[in-house]
Order: C-alpha cells, then sequence, then structure tokens
C-alpha cells in the first residue's frame, strides 16, 4: 500500500508537486508508466513477484496533477497510449461485472482481482498459516487468491473484504464491487477524455466522456442508498449458480460504514470540465451523513466504525482517505462543507504534528481516537517514513495556508 500511485491525493507526489520537485514527480510518473508499456498496468510493487497484480487506478490523476502544475503537454501524449493500456486492463473480462438495475438497464462496474492463487511471496509464512484452518487444496487456493486480491486493493486488510469480520478465512473480496475502485476508474475515464481533447483525439475524447458518465450513472444506480446518503460497496453472491447479468439487490448492498463509503466525493474536485459530478445539495447531504457516521474522530477520519485488529479498520486513519474526502467537500460550492472540510484537515494536521514532535517521525497511518498517537493493528510492524502521510500534511498545510502563528499542536 505505502507504493500506491505516488500522485494521487495523499501520495508523495502530491508532496513533490507542493515542493515544487516537477522533474522528480514526472520521473515517478514515467516510471509507473513504463510498468504500464510492459505489463498492461501499474504493478503493486516494483518488483518481480508482483507481476500477478495491480495497484488501485490512479496514473491518470498523477498526469493531470503535473500538467496542471506545468503545463507539459509532452508529459500527457507520453503517457497517453498507456493509460489507455491500464484502462482496458480494468475494464478486462477480469474485473467487469454487468449488473441490471431494477428498471431492467444494464450496467458495468470493476472490482479487484488478482491472478494469482498461492501465497504471496512477500508474506508466504503468514498466509500459509493462515490457510492452514482449511482441508482442501482448492479451498486454500481460493484463499490466497482473496488475499492477493485485497492486497490489490490497497486495504489489506479490512473487515470490508470478509463475509465474517473475526475470520480472515472468509476474504470473499472478488465478490465484492468496490465503490472507490469505480470512483477512480470514472475519475480515469474523465481524465483520459481530457487528454485526448488536449492532444487532438476528438473522437476518444467522446468516447471517454461517455464511458465516464456511464459508470457514474451506475454508480448512482447500484451502489447509491438514500437511506444513509452514502454509496455502499455491493456485493455479488459467492454460491456461483448466478449465470449471465447479476440481478440487483438492496440487501446485496454492504450497510456497515466505511470511509470509501465518501470517496466519489473526491470527484468535486476533479470534474475536468465534463460538470460536477454531484450538485451541492447533495454533496451536502452527504456530508451531514459523514457527520453522524461515528467515523469523525478527534484526530481525523476512522477507516470504518468497527475495531477488528485489521488494520484498514477502527481507529485507524490513512492519510490518502483524509485527502479524498476533504478535497470533495472543499470543492463541492458549499461554505458549510468547506468549513467541514477544513475541520478535518485541521484535526487531521494536528495529530501528524504531535506524533512527529513525540516519536520524530511520520507514520503511515494514526489512532484517531486520540490527538498524536500512530496506528497499530494488521499483520506487520507499523511503518515509519512516510511517502502518502508526508504528502497529504503538505497539501493541507498548502490548502489552509497555515502561519506560523497559527495553533498547530493537539487542543488541551
Amino acid at each position: 500500500p505505502s507504493l500506491v500511485s505516488v500522485g494521487c491525493p495523499g501520495t508523495p507526489t502530491g508532496g513533490l508537486l507542493v515542493s515544487k520537485m516537477y522533474d522528480t514527480a514526472k520521473d515517478i510518473v514515467l516510471n509507473l508508466v513504463y510498468l504500464v508499456e510492459e505489463y498492461g498496468f501499474v504493478l503493486n510493487g516494483a518488483r518481480s513477484y508482483y507481476t500477478n497484480r495491480s495497484q488501485p487506478p490512479l496514473l491518470s490523476s498523477m498526469v493531470l496533477e503535473l500538467y496542471t502544475a506545468t503545463g507539459d503537454l509532452g508529459l500527457v501524449r507520453r503517457a497517453f497510449p498507456s493509460l489507455l493500456k491500464e484502462h482496458s486492463f480494468w475494464v478486462s473480462e477480469l474485473h467487469n461485472v454487468e449488473i441490471m438495475d431494477n428498471h431492467g438497464r444494464l450496467h458495468n462496474l470493476s472490482r479487484y482481482q488478482a491472478m494469482w492463487n498461492k501465497p504471496r511471496p512477500e508474506s508466504a509464512t503468514i498466509d500459509e498459516e493462515l490457510a492452514s484452518k482449511l482441508n482442501s487444496t482448492a479451498a486454500k487456493e481460493k484463499l490466497y487468491h482473496q488475499i492477493a486480491s485485497a492486497a490489490e486493493s490497497g486495504w489489506d486488510f479490512s473487515s470490508r473484504w470478509m463475509s465474517n469480520s473475526t475470520d480472515m478465512t472468509t476474504l470473499v473480496t472478488t465478490f465484492v464491487i468496490p465503490v472507490d475502485l469505480n470512483t477512480f476508474i470514472c475519475k480515469m475515464e474523465r481524465d483520459i477524455a481530457v487528454f485526448a481533447e488536449l492532444i487532438g483525439e476528438k473522437a476518444t475524447a467522446e468516447l471517454f466522456s461517455q464511458a465516464s458518465k456511464a459508470r457514474h450513472t451506475a454508480i448512482e444506480s447500484l451502489l447509491w442508498n438514500s437511506e444513509m446518503e452514502q454509496w455502499l460497496d455491493y456485493w455479488l453472491p459467492t454460491d456461483g449458480n448466478c449465470q449471465g447479468p447479476y440481478k440487483w439487490e438492496s440487501k446485496s448492498q454492504n450497510h456497515n460504514i466505511f470511509a470509501s463509503n465518501f470517496v466519489p466525493l473526491w470527484l468535486n474536485a476533479h470534474n475536468s470540465g465534463l460538470g460536477p459530478f454531484l450538485d451541492e445539495a447533495k454533496s451536502v447531504r452527504v456530508m451531514r451523513s459523514l457527520q453522524t457516521s461515528g467515523l469523525v474522530c478527534p484526530a481525523g477520519i476512522a477507516t470504518s466504525v468497527s475495531n477488528t485488529g485489521q488494520q484498514w479498520d477502527f481507529p485507524n486513519g490513512w492519510a490518502p482517505l483524509q485527502h479524498l474526502i476533504a478535497e470533495g467537500l472543499l470543492n463541492s460550492g458549499s461554505t458549510e462543507a468547506k468549513e467541514f472540510a477544513e475541520d478535518i484537515a485541521t484535526r487531521w494536521v494536528r495529530t501528524n504534528y504531535a506524533a512527529y514532535k513525540s516519536s520524530g517521525a511520520m507514520h503511515e497511518k494514526y489512532d484517531v481516537e486520540a490527538c498524536g498517537k500512530s496506528g497499530g493493528g494488521g499483520e506487520y510492524k507499523p511503518q515509519t517514513g512516510f511517502g502518502w502521510s508526508n504528502g497529504v500534511l503538505l497539501a493541507f498545510l498548502e490548502e489552509l495556508g497555515w502561519s506560523h502563528d497559527k495553533e498547530i499542536g493537539c487542543p488541551s
């Protein structure tokens, strides 16, 4: 997860752009473009044993951020074929799922699906120990496939992917249609439309503009829950008996609360000239749903409301999620939402600063129940560093116009 596309919100290129390190940011992007040229997608990490799984598709966002900052049209031309190639990967039969809504309309959304059914090389002992609870080779291979697919999402691991939140052997990642993944692909399609227009590919621009609108419609038709005023992951049947398009059922939405339920707000900040994703009134309703969700804590937004011991659950908060949601609120057109976004950012800056003052390090995740406390849980020792934490902190400091006389430390 620490290597997730370094130009998306909350990752190192965001910090590099704030720091005016444009050449370094461009070199990172070109490294990832090379991976797409070579393998068809951005690998989960630049190592040979990661060729079986991707990163979340945020490369187009990196290119757009760099172009916006530098006007480098040459970079757009260089990256464009790779963006088309990456998009093809994410809408291929491997990832695409066709679902029929209650009005008989067919929609296409995407899911994570690693090309792997063995223990992860970087965590083989852990995976084999978990799989030892299962009896058959086939069951173990299915589990390894679900583990690798959850790692592909970046949310490794979370109750979000489990049918039983206390049992990791119940991971069903490939049966989940994720809100955030489809938000990222919708954004990618909008970005490609913009790039195509810039380089004179009018037909491609229209094609991807329509693709983004179709995915937007699918997200609203299949993932939006009007009672909760959130977008919810959709769970496919796991019995394998369904033939043809899946028939949408409201009971198949995952009604548990995760920070990812609010990630589509991010598209407010990046409408790419194609019109707003949400109107202001809906953004405000989503904001109020967030405020009452139980996710908003003294030191930021929690990843979920369930404390399972997994690192992508309560009480951990992660930098990219803070930035995705805050950026969406900041650009919603609502003064109230803008003020709430600034409040979220302030809580996050304070906890990062306090933890740094006490430990001398930035951390990959933070415990949002208490200001200045690093996060825990998961299968490995918490890491310091840390690219996306640094990037989000710098972005928030720049956006909020923090001055030296402004109070940063934890409130007493």
